[in-house]
């Protein structure tokens, strides 16, 4: 029973160290020149210039809204400030409307796909990233929206999709190599937010494609690095000492 025990726990001390140890698999070459900590800055005004050099911004360059038939583009008007050297992903944000469902439409596909590609020269590392959220039903249009983006964007440059959290475990929708980088959001994650954070502290995500990065947040409790690339949520303007604190080492709490 005693070397059992110690087999179990030697390997799930090798799965622990393979999570954190700095090595992506990613195919995309364009991941490996990527901080494995990244900062999410979204629409505010921000101050990053503190940031360590081995960390890098994933900022809000650009709003979309589907809204009927239309979609409203809102490029980022909030100051961001960053050392001129710091590795910068730009994000499009889309959302969609409550009071006018989105038609979904080509028109409307178009214009995401437009407007990732305007922000794309921003990308210092040649990656952009997409923060799209959809229901079940609108499933399709985000997977086609993605492989028009893909067929659209310079062979250099790598293209990152952030997910929920249950993308990537029970329900699990998205194709094997649709994205370059998917990024499951592993906070905000509604009712069974309880259940999820033990599901994931014990096993991580079950998915092999979500496993390369992981987004957290600064006001929720820590969990263990889910994957070696970590993408951090603020819900307020960014400070040093909140960077620093989310990477102080965690208190073993006394038997």
């Amino acid at each position: 029973m005693q070397r059992l025990f110690l087999l179990i726990a030697t390997l799930l001390l090798a799965v622990l160290w393979r999570a954190d140890s700095g090595h992506v698999p990613n195919a995309h070459p364009a991941l490996a020149m990527l901080p494995l900590q990244m900062a999410w800055a979204w629409e505010r005004p921000e101050d990053l210039r503190w940031l360590p050099g081995d960390a890098g911004v994933a900022f809000v360059a650009s709003s979309i809204m589907l809204q009927g038939d239309e979609a409203l583009v809102r490029p980022r008007t909030a100051r961001l400030l960053m050392a001129p050297a710091t590795a910068r992903v730009p994000v499009l944000h889309v959302d969609m409307s409550g009071r006018e469902p989105p038609a979904l439409n080509d028109v409307q596909l178009q214009a995401i796909v437009k407007e990732l590609l305007r922000i794309a020269p921003g990308a210092n590392r040649h990656v952009v990233q997409l923060d799209f959220e959809v229901r079940r039903s609108q499933r399709p249009f985000l997977a086609r929206t993605v492989a028009a983006i893909r067929r659209s964007l310079a062979p250099e440059m790598a293209l990152s999709v952030t997910a929920l959290a249950s993308w990537c475990l029970d329900d699990a929708w998205l194709a094997e190599g649709m994205a370059d980088e998917v990024v499951p959001m592993a906070f905000r994650m509604g009712q069974q937010q309880h259940e999820l954070r033990q599901r994931l502290r014990w096993q991580g995500f079950t998915q092999p494609y979500c496993r390369h990065a992981a987004g957290y947040a600064t006001d929720e409790p820590r969990l263990r690095r889910l994957a070696p690339r970590s993408y951090y949520f603020s819900p307020r303007s960014w400070t040093a000492a909140q960077w620093q604190a989310l990477h102080a080492p965690t208190k073993v709490r006394s038997p």
